[in-house]
């Protein structure tokens, strides 16, 4: 961030809810340092004044560099705060994990200006630490513009597959038909089906490392194609073959038709997958799109909520997910049952955006259930 148009510090306090958890406190020039006091209610630190920006939003980065803290990261707190001469409650903006180094983590964030605000303040606080101390930097604080608009047309894609016999070279040119239908709508990023190339073909151990291929390797190059020469993102999943092991992967590929990345099912569907011999992943990469930050999951990574909030927390903001079918989006919900309902399907979708700020992308093979499930902000 630039210092030229930095707002100045108009003062700073100490700050804690009362006397009994404060911290202990001190300052020079160029940093403020809060000191756990023994007690496992330790909260407090700094609090600094600043005039309200004349711009409709302001940025704020600061360093923290902590050390001996009882709950590491989640003993470091800080937040922006709107003060109001209407209401004695401020609002308030939390400055949250940018980036660092292993000994300084970097908090900032981009907040727009409150027209009833009579008073900026950054606080920077310890949490709930009988040991350790925080050195925060002296923060930078600058008006700034709004955050470029970021249009992007999510889609998702599925259905049942024309008749005929099934086989990759049918289902590749299937599914190409409705990729074109989604350039024909301007989509940016389409998701599309789980292992969507082997549709309609015998499933089983005997069968997958026959049907398992390279990635990247000639059975996507269709798709990569395909993306190039229509400035389409894609997201799918297949068999990976990957040495002596099968993954189900989903694979993510940019408009310029390069990979960008994949992503290796974590949770598997239990127990054919499992039986089958396939292999689960263990990370949840998010990959940078153009302007935005994707993720992904399959199918059965939906039933657990680490699956999205993981993603999340890292930065990702849409998570695509091909999928057969979800347990339980079924009416009535027990054994045996399997009529889908997608009042089910659409809450089951809904919450893990709402739960985690994400514009989910969901496309179910069968067809219906298959669209962007937007967060709700």
């Amino acid at each position: 961030m630039s210092d030229r148009r930095q707002l100045t510090m108009l003062g700073s306090t100490p700050w804690s809810p009362r006397d009994a958890i404060a911290p202990r406190v001190s300052s020079d020039d160029q940093s403020f340092t809060v000191t756990a006091n023994g007690s496992e209610g330790c909260y407090g630190g700094w609090e600094l004044r600043y005039p309200v920006p004349d711009s409709q939003y302001v940025k704020v980065r600061v360093k923290a560099r902590p050390s001996g803290l009882a709950r590491g990261l989640d003993s470091i707190h800080a937040a922006i705060t709107w003060d109001r001469e209407t209401n004695p409650n401020p609002e308030w903006e939390p400055l949250l994990p940018a980036g660092g180094d292993g000994e300084e983590v970097i908090y900032e964030a981009r907040a727009q200006r409150r027209d009833t605000a009579t008073g900026l303040s950054v606080r920077l606080l310890m949490a709930w630490s009988r040991s350790g101390e925080i050195t925060w930097s002296a923060p930078e604080v600058a008006p700034a513009d709004a955050p470029p608009a970021r249009p992007w047309r999510l889609g998702a894609i599925g259905g049942p597959l024309p008749e005929g016999e099934r086989s990759v070279a049918a289902n590749t040119e299937a599914y190409l038909d409705m990729c074109r239908e989604a350039a024909a709508a301007k989509i940016d990023l389409l998701c599309l089906p789980e292992v969507m190339l082997t549709t309609g073909l015998p499933c089983n151990e005997t069968t997958l490392p026959e049907q398992a291929i390279e990635i990247p390797g000639p059975e996507i190059e269709p798709f990569t194609a395909f993306a190039g020469d229509n400035g389409m993102a894609l997201c799918f999943s297949a068999w990976e073959r990957n040495a002596e092991l099968i993954h189900n992967t989903a694979i993510l590929i940019g408009k310029d038709g390069e990979l960008v990345g994949k992503y290796r099912k974590v949770h598997l569907a239990s127990p054919y997958e499992v039986w089958w011999g396939v292999t689960p992943g263990y990370d949840f990469p998010v990959y940078a799109l153009g302007s935005a930050r994707v993720a992904m999951n399959i199918c059965m990574d939906s039933s657990a909520a680490e699956s999205a909030r993981v993603p999340a927390v890292q930065g990702a903001e849409v998570l695509c997910l091909p999928i057969m079918g979800d347990h339980r989006a079924v009416d009535p919900w027990e054994v045996g049952s399997h009529a889908f309902d997608i009042d089910r399907w659409a809450a089951i979708h809904r919450v893990r955006a709402m739960d985690n700020q994400l514009y989910m992308v969901v496309s179910r093979n069968q067809g219906t259930g298959s669209e962007p499930w937007s967060r709700v902000c």
